[in-house]
């Protein structure tokens, strides 16, 4: 492109619309910057599945099956998703207390796009939104782009503050447009909600008339006792978001959406003007790789990731200083770490990057102007044992040492 080209682009670039500034950087990059030059570092923050547990014999079966099938399947249509994909969904979804029909589910580009979806539809900018401080930073990408203002509502080891939800609800000029939370394993805190804090959102709900966008990737992922049911197992109205990224594949971005029935026309036709439908091959393949299959293969996923899990929590006890806490998820694939109160844990990057490990700020999981600096997030899912191993070791010396270096500053 010539330099004549490129100054027209750039003079386009100038009247580009406001939410365009929402996709100027991207919020995992500058943990990877630190280490890219060191190629022994390991790396905590990548929050994806383990490639060696991804079922691919299985899926080059199910894509086979997919294409046999194909002749008339390559054209437009299934807005709402393919059918027996959409019945397999709705017998999955029991485990999680949930139950429904067939016709309320639409399967998605992955949840994301649910996430994306619900916001084309419900949000104008400046309308108030509910998020738990912190919060997953993918969905905050998809709302900062609709120009929205952030409510954030702690947290704590029984998950979202019900009682200063309440508070703040009183407080506001404005009624949020929604709540969203992740309430089963909860990226990035690993927390769950509890029995008694889940019929106290709920029942908060049904009085505040409050629509809740519940993301539930991690729900069949527990190590030890399940999760309490999905908020949508007993109140309608709750947007509930499931994927199979985690217990198949994210490469293939199947996921589905079960909005409250009144909302699924408007959402049909938002989802048409976004990509008409989803990959028709795709999702049979989906299918078939899940028919039978998928309630062992989730076994032994839990069993997988638990070990990791155990790997991480015991070289963090045997490394770790003591003024530093952290918690012992039952499901997921990630621990939260609390520093001391008055100490930077993207300042404690830079010493860790030297170490050869990096992990991810908790900063970075709160929108602009909530930012907790002591807290940082861990993911154990996708290192071998012995990386996780090493990782906790070299984390352990990089935190002693930053301690070490603010007591004598």
């Amino acid at each position: 492109m010539s330099q004549q080209e490129l100054s027209l682009v750039g003079k386009h670039l100038q009247s580009r619309a406001t939410r365009s500034h929402s996709f100027e950087s991207s919020p995992w990059s500058e943990a990877l910057d630190l280490i890219r030059d060191r190629p022994d570092a390991i790396y905590f923050g990548d929050g994806a599945p383990a490639t060696e547990v991804q079922p691919i014999a299985r899926l080059q079966e199910a894509a086979l099956k997919a294409w046999a099938d194909a002749s008339g399947n390559l054209g437009y249509g299934e807005l709402a998703g393919y059918a027996p994909l959409r019945e397999l969904i709705l017998e999955r979804m029991q485990v999680r207390g949930i139950r429904a029909g067939a016709g309320d589910i639409m399967v998605t580009n992955g949840s994301q796009q649910g996430i994306d979806l619900i916001a084309r539809l419900m949000l104008d900018p400046g309308d108030p939104i509910l998020v738990e401080g912190p919060t997953y930073i993918g969905a905050m990408q998809t709302f900062d782009a609709y120009e929205i203002d952030y409510v954030v509502i702690p947290m704590d080891d029984e998950g979202i503050d019900v009682a200063a939800l309440d508070a703040r609800l009183d407080a506001m000029d404005r009624k949020p447009k929604l709540l969203y939370t992740i309430p089963a394993f909860q990226n990035p805190t690993g927390t769950s909600i509890s029995l008694a804090r889940r019929e106290a959102l709920l029942d908060l709900a049904e009085r505040r008339h409050l629509l809740i966008l519940e993301d539930d990737p991690y729900g069949e992922l527990w190590y030890g006792s399940p999760p309490a049911p999905a908020l949508r197992a007993d109140h309608p109205a709750v947007v509930y978001l499931g994927s199979f990224s985690k217990t198949i594949a994210p490469g293939l971005r199947v996921g589905w959406m079960v909005p409250p029935p009144e909302m699924m026309d408007l959402l049909a036709m938002a989802k048409e003007a976004t990509d008409i439908h989803s990959n028709r091959i795709a999702t049979r393949t989906v299918y078939h790789a899940a028919e039978g299959f998928l309630d062992g293969h989730v076994a032994m996923l839990r069993e997988f990731y638990g070990a990791r899990r155990d790997v991480l929590i015991e070289g963090l006890t045997a490394s770790m200083p003591p003024e530093i806490e952290w918690n012992v998820p039952d499901g997921g694939f990630f621990i939260w770490l609390r520093l001391p109160e008055a100490v930077s844990a993207n300042e404690m990057l830079v010493t860790a990057a030297r170490h050869d490990v990096a992990y991810l700020p908790g900063s970075w999981f709160y929108p602009l102007g909530d930012v907790r600096t002591n807290e940082l997030r861990l993911s154990f899912s996708s290192l071998p044992v012995d990386r996780i191993r090493e990782g906790a070791k070299r984390l352990g010396h990089a935190a002693t040492d930053f301690l070490r270096n603010e007591e004598c500053s």
